[in-house]
């Protein structure tokens, strides 16, 4: 869990649809005509569906990201994101497949193996990065410093040439300085996304990091 992160408050802990609802539903919207669907999930691409009887081809498999970590223990077993996209995909080829929001840590191969497989997966990826300080990102709990972020870039990049980057960045988190934030500046150059949504810092008093200073001017974050 992020420390900014209000959302495992609000909502609870993380829970998996069984993957045959969710395919009865893209059938079901298949039949209506709909040419696009989002696969949409906080962390959508640590998902896990242990209550299928699926096959499991690319379960075993499934690991974190290089470089990556996460605070939570990975339960094992189950239908995981890279199975889900392969099924989701095959039930019509002429809809369109996107989904978001992911977490760049649950990026395994497998996962981008399936996207440039299926043609009717958009060769698009929301990647949050928040910041390009290796040091706030510790403070945010984000399990990985820049150099493991553009090293994932980089392997991304690698099974899809072609593919459009997005991502996430808060200004202003507790104690960013004026060098933390020109880091961020700098990796969204070399990253070179096709978008990016930019958000100021706001404390919220049940997230994990409510005892840490708000200590940038709120001018300062709108600056930035």
């Amino acid at each position: 869990m992020c420390s900014y992160c209000i959302v495992p408050f609000t909502r609870g802990r993380e829970r998996s649809r069984p993957i045959g609802a969710i395919l009865d539903e893209v059938r079901m919207l298949s039949d209506q005509g709909v040419k696009e669907i989002m696969l949409l999930g906080q962390n959508v691409n640590s998902y896990r569906d242990t209550s299928s009887p699926f096959a499991e081809h690319h379960s075993d498999q499934q690991r974190l990201s290089r470089g990556f970590r996460s605070i939570y223990k990975t339960p094992s077993g189950g239908v995981r994101f890279a199975d889900l996209l392969h099924n989701v995909s095959e039930v019509d080829p002429e809809m369109r497949i996107r989904f978001t929001s992911p977490h760049p840590k649950d990026f395994p191969d497998e996962v981008l193996q399936v996207m440039r497989e299926r043609h009717n997966i958009c060769k698009q990826i929301h990647l949050p990065a928040q910041s390009g300080n290796s040091q706030v990102l510790e403070r945010m709990r984000r399990g990985y410093t820049r150099e493991a972020y553009l090293d994932l870039v980089g392997h991304i990049r690698s099974f899809l040439p072609e593919v459009a980057l997005t991502s996430d960045f808060i200004c202003g988190f507790c104690g960013e300085s004026e060098e933390a934030h020109q880091d961020t500046l700098s990796l969204v150059c070399a990253v070179s996304y096709n978008f990016a949504y930019v958000f100021a810092y706001s404390l919220r008093q049940t997230h994990a990091h409510r005892r840490m200073e708000d200590d940038v001017p709120e001018e300062v974050k709108k600056q930035r």
